[in-house]
């Protein structure tokens, strides 16, 4: 995305957000029908396949500028259902959601099994389940769906679905787990990132604006020391985006994007770590209040880094690609 666009999707943002208020956990944000009459829901998803159009890319700084805002929304599965669903020429009405599962739980023509942890389930019409084969999609309103809320660190929906040999339409053109994991990757890369710089901010200016013995706290070398490891986590983590960008914006399939998206959200995911951490102890006691709105980012920065494939799954990953190419091998596909 442009820095010019970049900005102008942060200022949209920004402006929707500034009279929210925290909503009970569970809830869907209030904000996302908005998202949706402007387009910002399928934003990234060919216009010929229902979406609002633009680049992954543009889907990337969405996601961040999202993550910068502290917003949670059901952007990230409901834009990747959408994109996956248009590869095969398939539409769906309201809501999509998704979930990565094994090989047990698409039969010949139905679904069956147990989903944890699914993003916004109880709120979706449409569910898209993607094996290392195939995809399907199933109607959640279809008999044969029992769904079990529950809810995420930071309050956000992600239910238990039991499907009890569902009817399910396969999509023939699928665009392949690799690539579907890839962009799902980079997009949580991308809102961790986010979310990551929003933390810091909110610190900076909490630490150089507090005094103590006459002084901001910035001027104690602890507290600078601990704001400057927050500040070089942001960077290793915008850096890693950076070159997952390059490398979706190419092909989601291959080793190289693979490999990037790896990096990319195992070093955001320990960004988020130490900056949820460091920000709190900054703090103190003013961090763990409700009315002071750290608790929105840290919150976030634990329930995403662990995102629909966890940070040791990515590292397993790209463990995998250094053991079968070769450590040098790895590093010219994330660096070349």
């Amino acid at each position: 995305m442009r820095d010019d666009t970049s900005a102008a999707v942060d200022a949209l943002i920004a402006d929707l957000a500034k009279d929210r208020v925290d909503e009970p956990a569970g809830a869907l944000p209030s904000l996302w029908p908005t998202m949706v009459e402007l387009g910002l829901s399928t934003v990234g998803v060919d216009e010929a396949a229902g979406g609002s159009g633009g680049t992954l890319l543009d889907a990337l700084g969405l996601a961040r500028s999202l993550g910068h805002h502290a917003i949670s929304s059901p952007l990230i599965e409901h834009a990747t259902g959408h994109w996956a669903l248009g590869k095969s020429g398939l539409g769906a009405e309201g809501l999509v959601t998704l979930a990565l599962t094994d090989g047990d739980t698409l039969g010949p023509d139905s679904v069956c099994g147990l989903l944890h942890a699914v993003p916004w389930a109880r709120y979706a019409q449409s569910l898209l389940l993607v094996d290392e084969n195939r995809a399907a999609v199933v109607d959640l309103r279809s008999p044969g769906i029992t769904i079990q809320q529950s809810v995420n660190e930071a309050g956000e929906p992600r239910d238990s679905v039991a499907l009890h040999g569902v009817a399910a339409t396969f999509l023939d053109r699928s665009p392949g787990t690799t690539a579907l994991r890839n962009r799902l990757g980079a997009l949580w890369a991308a809102a961790l990132a986010g979310a990551v710089d929003g933390t810091y901010r909110l610190t900076r200016r909490y630490v150089s604006e507090r005094e103590q013995f006459g002084a901001p706290l910035i001027r104690i070398p602890g507290v600078a020391n601990h704001l400057a490891t927050i500040k070089a986590e942001l960077i290793q983590a915008e850096a890693a985006l950076h070159r997952a960008n390059a490398a979706v914006d190419q092909e989601l399939g291959t080793d190289t994007c693979t490999a990037s998206v790896a990096a990319a959200r195992v070093v955001a995911a320990r960004a988020a770590t130490v900056t949820a951490r460091l920000s709190h102890q900054l703090h103190g006691a003013m961090g763990i209040t409700a009315e002071y709105p750290l608790h929105r980012y840290t919150t976030r920065l634990w329930a995403w880094r662990d995102e629909e494939t966890s940070e040791h799954e990515w590292s397993v990953r790209l463990g995998e690609l250094a053991g079968a190419q070769g450590e040098e091998a790895v590093w010219q596909l994330m660096t070349a």
